[in-house]
């Protein structure tokens, strides 16, 4: 597969989709009601990201006071839009911009530390490096303790700061407790913006204390319009079955085309073809040829699941777009062997043992195919 250069959300320079949530903040912005938290809502890989960056880039970027027309009048920005050239850009996309805070998941200690020996020596650090540093799997209160230091700081250039954590779901008890306060009374001329795809797991409080922004994925005519551009010379057919399995999602689609992941869904589907039959042979050689890195494993399992509500939902309405060709005959072999309440109950078993990191992925993936196989013979 073709390598397809990937912006990180910080360094996008276009936002597609969201016109509507970006012509909100500018009037917001205009009227001078921006300030405040956040809280920016839809499934993962649609922009929300990308949209956070922007308007912090906006926020950052803008004068101290706007500047005044030649009629006397101040003179109101009309885009979210800030030059890759311009120095804001550029500091949000290294990180590095003082009024800008970011809280993730923390880097683990060790890998402070190797990030910290390269500096001490004055090395550079490599960005793909930098990205690929294993952290904690959780947002823990010892950051957002730091968040709350960052905003008694004193503001710079035009006195606005701005704070991104990405993503709210991934705080724990701890740390959403903490942000509370800050939430509820940020200091003048913030904004505080969380990031969540399940905004339903959020505490309540939290909920309750920021200004929600739904964000909703592109329509699929949409997707397949931006794919087409993005990525030059796809054939149709994958170009279909790419927009079909991203459900709106531009993030999504673009990585699933650099892990190949039409071929990987492809080839899993396939092996259903004669359902309720099964090639366990070739069912191995698949989770072992195939699946041999833990993205393309993870890519599969959420296909898999991502299909099998599909089929279910299919035996209800009857309808339904064919991904690929014969595909639709696949999903009727699992609609006529297996109940769809049954379906779903034994899906949700699945998406349960595939969260399950203590457990030999490649074997819970078999184990899937042989369940299914068994509950339709049973």
């Amino acid at each position: 597969m073709a390598g397809l250069a990937l912006s990180y959300p910080e360094e996008q320079t276009d936002l597609f989709g969201h016109d509507k949530a970006e012509k909100t903040f500018l009037e917001l912005w205009n009227n001078k009601r921006l300030a405040g938290s956040w809280l920016f809502c839809g499934p993962k890989g649609i922009g929300k990201a990308t949209l956070a960056y922007r308007l912090a880039r906006f926020i950052l970027a803008q004068p101290e006071k706007n500047e005044i027309s030649l009629f006397g009048e101040e003179e109101k920005p009309t885009s979210l839009a800030i030059p890759a050239d311009d120095l804001v850009f550029k500091a949000v996309a290294q990180r590095s911009a003082p009024d800008l805070c970011v809280i993730e998941c923390a880097l683990k200690e060790d890998e402070l530390k190797s990030r910290q020996a390269l500096v001490d020596a004055g090395k550079p650090l490599d960005p793909e490096t930098e990205k690929s540093r294993k952290r904690y799997d959780e947002i823990r209160i010892t950051d957002i303790r730091d968040a709350e230091n960052f905003l008694h700081l004193t503001a710079g250039a035009n006195g606005w700061r701005v704070m991104i954590i990405d993503s709210a779901d991934d705080m724990n008890a701890n740390a959403a407790n903490a942000l509370l306060k800050s939430l509820e009374e940020p200091p003048p001329k913030t904004v505080i913006i969380l990031i969540s795809h399940q905004p339903g797991k959020l505490l309540p409080t939290i909920r309750s204390r920021c200004r929600k922004m739904q964000l909703k994925p592109l329509e699929n005519n949409k997707l397949n319009d931006i794919l087409k551009v993005r990525i030059e010379d796809i054939p149709e057919q994958a170009l279909h079955a790419l927009t079909f399995l991203s459900e709106g999602s531009l993030g999504k689609a673009l990585s699933l085309y650099e892990q190949d992941g039409v071929s990987v869904f492809k080839q899993m589907i396939s092996l259903f073809s004669d359902f309720p039959k099964l090639s366990v042979p070739a069912l191995y050689a698949f989770t072992e040829k195939v699946l041999k890195e833990k993205d393309v494993m993870k890519t599969a399992q959420t296909l898999f699941i991502q299909w099998l509500s599909r089929v279910c939902i299919q035996s209800q309405t009857g309808e339904g777009d064919e991904i690929f060709p014969s595909e639709l005959q696949i999903v009727q072999r699992l609609q006529n062997s297996l109940q769809p309440l049954r379906l779903m109950e034994i899906t949700e078993e699945f998406r349960k043992a595939f969260a399950d990191t203590d457990l030999d992925q490649k074997q819970v993936f078999v184990n899937a195919f042989l369940k299914l196989q068994r509950e339709a013979v049973s």
